[in-house]
């Protein structure tokens, strides 16, 4: 593959055997990335952005130097995406962050907290029933509807508590060292005991979280990823898996198929003062 230049506008300007006016991309065209990155499930809609606008800068390769590259690139990423909470005037830094590779428990995830997680867990001790107005004027099917109701009530099918939990208690799965919280309320402290102390050895023997989020950009371009994302995310630290969603184990699913990537070349010190 011809070698695409991916470094910072104020660092040091590439060896001229790097520019890309002219150059190749590996027969890449910007249609055929587009229609991979529309078909990647794991891309949500800033992750889309952001490949998109990389995609078509470096296919289009109408640029000189490394700083006029990513001038087009942040042109193309002027408009911030309405799903990001939170938006800086740098929308590259933004969405390179937003990709950083990491865990993400569901309920971090924009829209994914459930207050139905964190009932209780402690035992019920009585079946629970509703405390209704004007139960006492119901007509017989009424009630009979109102009982069976009851019944399937998870408090009841689960023989949980089910009052809100304001203790929590860590389980990391065994396979991934994803998150798995246990809630208790108040009166169930001693549950919320017992359960740590049987979760203690299983945490102790969990591997670090297998990430799930963001590490698109290194599926589809070649670069020191590693470099890049620190440069830009200072508390980030790379995965033990690596930083390519690609190569991330996922719990009963095949490794997704190697997929031709451009290649851009970008160095650590190439990184310095952007």
């Amino acid at each position: 593959m011809g070698a695409l230049s991916l470094i910072t506008d104020q660092g040091p300007l590439p060896d001229p055997s790097w520019k890309t006016k002219g150059g190749g991309g590996g027969g890449e065209s910007f249609a055929s990335l587009a229609h991979a990155i529309y078909q990647d499930d794991r891309a949500d809609g800033p992750s889309r952005e952001l490949l998109l606008a990389f995609a078509y800068v470096i296919t289009a390769r109408d640029f000189e130097t490394p700083k006029e590259m990513w001038q087009r690139i942040r042109k193309a990423l002027s408009t911030p995406h309405p799903s990001m909470r939170y938006a800086s005037r740098d929308r590259v830094a933004d969405l390179i962050q937003h990709d950083a590779p990491r865990y993400v428990q569901p309920e971090d995830r924009p829209g994914g907290y459930d207050p139905t997680t964190r009932y209780c867990e402690g035992p019920r001790v009585v079946p629970y029933r509703s405390r209704l107005r004007g139960a006492e004027q119901m007509t017989l099917p009424e009630k009979v509807a109102q009982d069976k109701r009851d019944a399937e009530d998870s408090r009841n099918t689960l023989n949980i508590c089910g009052a809100p939990g304001k203790h929590r208690v860590l389980e990391k799965q065994p396979g991934t060292g994803w998150y798995l919280w246990h809630w208790f309320c108040p009166r169930h402290q001693d549950h919320a005991a017992r359960v740590q102390e049987q979760v203690k050895a299983q945490n102790a023997a969990a591997p670090e979280p297998i990430p799930n989020n963001g590490g698109l950009l290194p599926c589809y371009f070649d670069a020191n990823w590693a470099g890049l994302y620190k440069h830009y995310v200072h508390w980030w630290e790379p995965p033990v898996y690596g930083v390519r969603a690609d190569d991330w184990p996922i719990p009963g699913k095949q490794p997704v198929p190697q997929r031709a990537r451009l290649r851009l070349v970008a160095s650590a010190e190439d990184l310095g003062g952007e």
